[in-house]
């Protein structure tokens, strides 16, 4: 059994971004509610206004994976760091790019 590196990368070419910014953010995790709670609740944290309806969820094609999908404005570099930090920390997503 491998353990997976959940530290943020920051191989990231930050001195390109122009903030404020629009990104898109792919999470991919294990298929269920939970993952789909877990996300919401984290991208609320960081973006109050944050509309959980306008996420796009796609299944795997053997279904145990979800990747979830969300547009998000990002307003300064500091505000990606603590997202992905708390992206990082969730069990329940496995990948986030």
């Amino acid at each position: 059994m491998t353990m997976l590196d959940r530290t943020p990368s920051r191989e990231l070419q930050e001195d390109l971004w122009v903030f404020p910014m629009d990104y898109p953010i792919k999470l991919i995790g294990s298929a269920g509610v939970e993952l789909h709670g877990a996300v919401v609740e984290i991208l609320v944290k960081h973006f109050p206004e944050f509309d959980a309806t306008s996420l796009a969820v796609q299944p795997s094609r053997t279904g145990k994976y979800h990747s979830i999908t969300a547009q998000l404005r990002f307003e300064e570099l500091e505000q990606v760091h603590l997202l992905y930090a708390d992206l990082a920390a969730c069990p329940l997503i496995k990948t986030a790019l």
